[in-house]
């Protein structure tokens, strides 16, 4: 993948996007709030970095794509391996769907927006955070859109968006380094994460010149 991503590109995520959001059950929800989001579903960036992964418009869409679609694969050579599937298809797929949704920011404005200083652009920060929006960690703020627009979340899917940054966030220890009996009750924390890290490593390896 290249550092950008035509209309045609787009478009066509945005019709597979759509796609999944029709075959679930709480699609008029979800619909709802996508129609206020969708200027920023359209264009978002995936991250504001160059050297990280997805850094342009569109970039975004791009990227929950990977994610589902690594997400069903890894599920199945989880089962194969003798794994637990114990959540369903639709709880995969709307978790990985959702699990950057915070990226989109809220009707206030975009949570990434364009850097104005030619300084960071030359060093491939080409995005920046939103500040006239309020700040939360990308997981709380989609969970807060998802509650927003009456969207009901499983306790799998939103334990899955809440901890999708695995151990890089310091405060999802208490769930993932906990082997008490009240430990991970379903195994789609781990796979969400998983296809996370792995499509954030193939988009940056693909953004390499």
């Amino acid at each position: 993948m290249s550092l950008f991503a035509d209309e045609n590109k787009i478009q066509e995520d945005y019709n597979k996007f759509m796609a999944y959001i029709e075959a679930d059950e709480r699609a008029d929800k979800l619909k709802e709030m996508y129609d206020v989001l969708q200027d920023q579903l359209l264009t978002a960036p995936a991250s504001g970095r160059t050297y990280y992964h997805n850094a342009f418009p569109g970039g975004y869409l791009d990227h929950v794509l990977h994610v589902a679609e690594i997400a069903l694969r890894h599920a199945a050579t989880y089962k194969d391996v003798g794994g637990d599937i114990n959540f369903t298809k639709q709880e995969l797929i709307f978790a990985a769907l959702h699990h950057d949704l915070g990226k989109l920011g809220t009707e206030d404005g975009p949570y990434y927006i364009d850097q104005d200083s030619d300084w960071h652009r030359k060093r491939g920060e080409l995005y920046k955070t939103n500040e006239n929006i309020q700040y939360m960690k990308v997981p709380e703020r989609g969970l807060m859109m998802l509650q927003k627009y009456g969207v009901p979340v499983t306790e799998a899917e939103w334990i899955s968006i809440k901890l999708s940054d695995g151990l890089y966030d310091e405060g999802n220890k208490s769930y993932l380094m906990n082997h008490s009996p009240y430990s991970m009750k379903t195994n789609l924390p781990y796979i969400i994460h998983w296809a996370d890290h792995m499509a954030c490593s193939m988009e940056r390896d693909n953004s390499r010149f």
